[in-house]
């Protein structure tokens, strides 16, 4: 005799389950890539938390005033602005807190690409200063 169905198994109503806005997705164009863009054009921290352009052009002085608040610094030298598949740099460690006590980073025009800093931020309020382009920072980018 064959088993009654009791109706979908355990593994089957998890899959039809609705995510939560907490589950990172670990395939396909919206995939969390830790510490870069994913297909989509989402930029993500090292520990793979999505960020949100919280502030655009945002002075050099601020920018030094939110890494010293502790901000992470994160970089791309084209002045593309992550758009054409450039990736950011990060700036970890000693190096990060070396800018701690430098003075704020400049525009240097040296190598005609636009330049500009944002600040990025995750929805458990990690910040991120995202530097673009020609921008000089003490010894840790020049």
């Amino acid at each position: 005799m064959a088993k009654k169905s009791k109706g979908a198994t355990f593994a089957e109503l998890l899959k039809k389950a609705p995510r939560s806005e907490g589950d990172v997705q670990r395939s396909g164009k919206h995939a969390a890539r830790p510490g870069r863009y994913n297909l989509a054009g989402d930029l993500f921290d090292p520990s793979g938390r999505r960020l949100l352009l919280l502030h655009e052009d945002i002075t050099p002085d601020q920018a030094r005033e939110w890494v010293r608040g502790g901000a992470l610094v994160a970089y791309e030298s084209c002045g593309c602005g992550g758009w054409t598949g450039c990736q950011p740099e990060w700036l970890t460690g000693d190096a990060l807190s070396r800018l701690h006590s430098a003075s704020a980073p400049e525009f240097v025009g040296g190598h005609g690409a636009p330049a500009w800093i944002d600040v990025w931020s995750s929805d458990l309020s990690r910040v991120v200063v995202y530097l673009h382009g020609d921008v000089r920072w003490g010894d840790e980018l020049a």
